[in-house]
């Protein structure tokens, strides 16, 4: 019975230490992803504005409605990224 009990002492201490240095690793390891997907963001807002620029020469009334629809997705992803900025930063 002893044995028993300093087994499951043991095997609940090493799973207490594992979680311990998981629960340490995770703010770097969300702050890690938190940067990537926000670099991903603006590389593509980027890449939207450049693909814009270089269909300038279709008809301006055509170019407008596309740099506005590019433009409302650009804002609908910043506006993403920065609930998800304050949702992380809340939990912190």
């Amino acid at each position: 019975m002893n044995r028993i009990a300093a087994r499951i002492t043991d095997k609940v201490i090493n799973s207490a230490q594992e979680f311990a240095e998981i629960a340490e690793e995770l703010p770097q390891k969300i702050q890690n992803e938190w940067s990537s997907f926000k670099k991903e963001v603006i590389e593509e807002s980027e890449r939207l504005e450049k693909k814009t620029n270089a269909t300038q020469e279709k008809s301006s009334k055509e170019q407008l409605s596309k740099e506005d629809l590019i433009q409302f997705q650009i804002d609908n992803l910043r506006k993403k990224v920065i609930e998800i900025n304050k949702d992380i930063e809340g939990r912190n």
